[in-house]
């Protein structure tokens, strides 16, 4: 499994949907998901696609 840091959302939203039936329990695992999705998220809305340049705010 990759580290929480190098996953993309799509890879995120997964774990946390295997999480539901694994462990439905883990408060703080899926918190720890959450959180990382988010970054994730922000993270990749931030760059257009396909580029390195961030997108200009308007």
């Amino acid at each position: 499994m990759k580290p929480l840091g190098e996953m993309t959302t799509e890879e995120l939203s997964d774990a946390l949907e295997a999480l539901d039936d694994a462990r439905p329990e883990d408060t703080a695992l899926r918190l720890a998901l959450y959180l990382e999705l988010r970054r994730a998220a922000a993270e990749e809305w931030l760059f257009e696609e396909g580029s390195g340049s961030p997108v200009e705010a308007t």
